[in-house]
């Protein structure tokens, strides 16, 4: 009961799930993603929806849309430029090996776990695969073939995380059969975020708001920030097919 006093509350509130089809969406795409999370997020106690306002703003700012970055910057208080930038920490590991030895040293380096790639190699060779790809879509290719390969003698701690970013690399490629091999070896493969990153390769993630919206966890943020880490790749990288027209307005 409590969830149907909290959707209620939501469209009392403005929140943007109203559309004229219940399935889809009358708005432009981010709204009515952003619209979609916070009608789930809405079952969470205020201090922990509250914790949500950098995932929800950082969106709205990568939509370029002003009318979206002032309505969720207004819900917050708090403006979208406050949003914390982090460091490409892989990237950093990552450049002066390439520099200094391309990409046949870097697997090297990752295949023995010798430093410094000894921690972190899946971020490493994520951050690799993500810069090549633009430049050197062979090298990208190759990296990610050899990140599923490492698979089988990963541990049981790093495997899933090894996998994560296997599949981020081949949604970022635009590879279908790779996300979907290396999805398999993840802890959750049929998890909200691959969902979006598949989405990003096969095109329409408004398909998934009645899927976000049917999310029903009154504890957790989790499910809210995987919706909109998943949905932040198509934004950042437009859709496999380059259109992109339905995102920013």
């Amino acid at each position: 009961m409590k969830w149907l006093v909290s959707l209620i509350s939501g469209l009392l509130l403005g929140a943007p799930q109203v559309m004229a089809d219940p399935l889809g969406c009358d708005q432009e795409e981010t709204a009515c993603v952003l619209g979609a999370a916070w009608s789930a997020a809405l079952l969470l106690p205020d201090d922990k929806r509250q914790r949500l306002a950098g995932a929800f703003l950082e969106i709205a700012a990568l939509s370029g849309n002003e009318a979206v970055i002032n309505k969720w910057e207004a819900r917050f208080d708090q403006s979208a430029d406050d949003v914390p930038a982090y460091a490409d920490y892989g990237w950093q590991v990552a450049e002066p090996i390439l520099a200094d030895g391309g990409v046949e040293s870097l697997l090297t380096l990752a295949e023995r776990r010798a430093d410094p790639l000894n921690f972190g190699r899946a971020d490493v060779l994520l951050s690799a695969g993500k810069r090549l790809h633009a430049t050197d879509a062979a090298a990208a290719l190759r990296i990610n073939s050899a990140m599923l390969g490492m698979l089988g003698s990963a541990s049981k701690f790093e495997r899933p995380n090894l996998a994560h970013a296997a599949a981020e690399l081949a949604m970022a490629r635009c590879d279908a059969a790779l996300l979907q091999q290396a999805l398999r070896s993840t802890d959750a493969p049929d998890n909200i975020r691959y969902a979006f990153w598949k989405a990003r390769i096969h095109g329409d993630a408004t398909s998934l708001l009645s899927r976000v919206r049917s999310i029903r966890n009154e504890d957790d943020t989790r499910d809210i920030r995987r919706v909109l880490d998943g949905y932040r790749a198509i934004l950042e990288h437009g859709y496999c097919d380059g259109q992109k027209s339905l995102i920013g307005g």
